[in-house]
């Protein structure tokens, strides 16, 4: 691994000095505001909390969609991304430990959720695969006494019923507590769109262009469980044990039909394709807490987690006058198994110190098998594929940490986190593939209360973060589409040589407190990552094929503005209404790939949210959210670029609270209904080629009532 620049780590030599200049006595400052805007502010970690309050807000089915208000959050599909990035940049935790293999944040229902924390720099307790960032998915805890609530409701999309419900039980007794909580739900939509693409030749002849209708019904039924119990020891020892145990189906049918208006058709201009899956994800552990008196802290924990996915799958191709080409069926499934076991210590040093020393390690084993079966209704010998492969990855790590408070108005976090991964895979048509890593992490972060006042504050922090390889990436298996193979629709290939990448990140905010729960802050960031993952597009025997390498470096930079407040702080005789509005932009630029629009990981250029709150009375309120999200060029390689558009959503709610234990909450989301667009184009010396895909817009209305017993 190459060594960074030092220039970084000289940053932070200068504000401590200015610090400590000015060593006036912190006064008293009292927060009534939610505990999570308190954390915020007196964390040396910068971190956003996302309360269980905010996630029920809009009454969102999934996490993602509750997460595209926050700020420096964009959704592309169902992933999730902090400052624009995907493809693994950005890191998901659970519990502060890393999702297990095949995690979908789609499975946690948001009644499963305590709060949400949004960490935008790396801190060596967690892993350090978090070059964007990390987004950690914290589990609803137990509660301080007896506790009853049950959710019921259904929403309507598509022209399709969407039922819901929940149910949680708590109590805490001497010595022991509980909790239980448990969701069903049903989605399903039915979307149609349509795809054009066009080739022309070296002097923009037109060549070929087609045109073809789509419409895609889908639905997921899911049900989640977490289980929580906890004993209370002799001497302040605890033990917990926690569970998330997620089930769900997914059901798909899809047709498309082709229109040639000029040149060659596909080879199946009519077609179809049905599947059905299932999944289910297990994940257990226990942990051991020990007071070692006034001296510290010891923590231990152990889990296991299991993710099994089955898919069955069907192709059917047919000529342009409906003729039956092509019955191609797939079984597959993929199974995730892993045991992981962490630990720290925490001790109470003198002059302000708290040193922390802890492990963190996983044994994870991926298994894959793929039966095809090709049934050639025109005539021809059946095919037949069978492929299976076997992952074993091995990750141990040491950290040690130290947070520090300077003076009062002056805290200072530094550590130290080396990681090692080692990856093994082999299969029945694969040669067996081994590779390693080992990073180490350094991170450092500052807190500084500006003196002679109380509203304002600075956050510097400098870590090395990396992200590693996903195993699909290393496996070198060709994944084949079934129709249209192109520049622009090509088949993929992993590359068992990839390595990690590097990055050495620099984050710094201003921070604003005012009122009782009023927040403003400016925050910026700059990353440098070595080693970057990009595409090979190639053509092998007339089949198109992309394939990752690694390929020089890449620069990732932006600016994000947070602000929310209640409008009479500013205005006494104003409605009850609360404003929020967050707004990012980000540029990146990869040295192997030429401009414009070389943007990493197809990175998200802006975000935008703009909220109102309002409270008509002490049980009715409302309010509602604009969330744009922009797109634009992304250039892949030196031929192939994509093209996304600008993506506007409006969404709404209406709460009713007609005694303290009911709750009845009407959303609505998705109201513009825009249409959205996804281009890819190829262009080299033969021609040019592009393909515009396009899928309509729906709303949905959802009707939830809850109740606390």
């Amino acid at each position: 691994m190459r060594s960074a620049s030092p220039t970084f780590p000289l940053l932070f030599l200068l504000l401590p000095a200015a610090a400590c200049a000015d060593e006036a006595p912190l006064q008293k400052v009292e927060i009534t505001a939610a505990s999570g805007l308190q954390q915020r502010r007196d964390d040396t970690a910068a971190k956003i909390i996302v309360s269980r309050d905010d996630l029920a807000q809009y009454g969102d089915s999934s996490l993602a969609a509750a997460l595209k208000r926050q700020p420096g959050v964009s959704v592309v599909g169902s992933e999730v991304r902090m400052r624009g990035l995907g493809a693994g940049y950005t890191q998901m935790l659970i519990n502060g430990e890393p999702a297990p293999p095949g995690f979908s944040i789609e499975s946690i229902a948001p009644e499963m959720i305590e709060r949400i924390e949004i960490l935008r720099s790396a801190t060596a307790e967690y892993s350090m695969q978090a070059v964007a960032g990390s987004i950690n998915v914290v589990l609803r805890k137990g509660a301080s006494g007896a506790e009853r609530e049950w959710k019921l409701g259904a929403g309507r999309q598509d022209g399709r019923w969407q039922p819901a419900a929940s149910l949680r039980v708590a109590d805490k007794l001497p010595g022991f507590a509980y909790s239980l909580t448990g969701a069903v739900e049903r989605t399903a939509d039915d979307v149609a769109g349509g795809t054009t693409e066009t080739t022309s030749g070296p002097a923009g002849t037109p060549l070929a262009l087609r045109d073809t209708r789509t419409r895609n019904a889908s639905s997921v039924n899911k049900a989640s469980l977490t289980p929580r119990l906890h004993w209370t020891l002799d001497k302040g020892d605890t033990v917990t044990w926690q569970s998330l145990l997620d089930w769900y189906r997914t059901g798909f049918d899809g047709v498309a039909s082709e229109t040639v208006l000029l040149g060659m058709p596909t080879a199946y201009p009519r077609n179809g394709a049905t599947s059905q899956a299932s999944v289910f994800s297990a994940r257990s552990d226990v942990s051991w807490s020990h007071a070692l008196g006034a001296a510290g802290k010891l923590t231990a924990r152990l889990g296991v987690n299991h993710n099994r996915r089955d898919t069955d799958y069907a192709f059917h191709g047919a000529a342009a006058d409906g003729a039956p080409l092509l019955l191609r069926g797939v079984v597959s499934d993929a199974v995730d198994d892993s045991v992981n076991s962490s630990g720290k210590y925490l001790g109470r040093l003198g002059g302000g110190h708290a040193l922390s020393l802890g492990w963190d390690g996983s044994l994870i084993r991926r298994s894959e098998s793929r039966r095809q079966r090709d049934t050639y209704l025109a005539g021809g010998a059946p095919y037949a594929l069978d492929e299976d492969y076997t992952a074993d990855v091995r990750r141990l790590a040491l950290y040690a940490q130290d947070e520090w408070d300077v003076t009062p108005r002056l805290q200072m976090y530094a550590g130290v986190r080396w990681e090692g991964l080692q990856t093994a895979t082999e299969g029945r048509t694969l040669s067996e593939v081994r590779t390693q890593a080992k990073v180490w992490s350094p991170v450092a972060q500052l807190l500084w209360k500006l003196p002679e006042q109380e509203r304002d504050q600075l956050r510097l922090a400098l870590a090395r973060t990396y992200k590693a390889p996903a195993t699909r990436n290393l496996v070198p298996r060709r994944y084949t589409i079934n129709n249209g193979n192109s520049a622009n629709n090509p088949d993929f290939q992993g590359n068992p040589d990839l390595r990690p990448e590097l990055a050495w990140g620099l984050d710094a905010a201003w921070e604003s407190y005012f009122g009782k729960s009023g927040v403003a802050s400016l925050s910026g960031y700059a990353r440098r990552i070595s080693d970057v993952t990009v595409q090979r597009l190639f053509q092998r025997d007339g089949i198109w094929t992309a394939s990752p390498f690694n390929n020089g470096t890449a620069t990732v930079r932006g600016i994000e503005m947070d602000v929310k407040f209640p409008l009479r702080i500013w205005w006494a005789q104003a409605p009850d209404l609360d404003v929020r509005a967050n707004a990012g932009r980000n540029w990146s630029k990869v040295a192997a790939v030429p401009g414009p629009g070389n943007r990493l990981a197809s990175q998200v250029p802006a975000t935008l949210n703009l909220g109102l709150d309002y409270r008509l009375s002490p049980g009715m309120s409302m309010g509602g959210n604009l969330h744009v999200q922009t797109g634009g060029l992304a250039r892949l390689d030196a031929h192939a670029s994509s093209d996304a558009g600008v993506r506007r959503t409006l969404d709404a709610y209406a709460l009713w609270q007609p005694d303290a234990k009911t709750r009845v909450r009407l959303s609505a989301a998705n109201l513009l209904r825009q249409q959205q667009l996804q281009g890819q184009s190829y262009v080299d010396e033969e021609g040019r080629s592009d393909s515009v895909t396009r899928i309509d817009g729906s709303a949905s209305l959802r009707l939830m009532v809850e109740r606390s017993l």
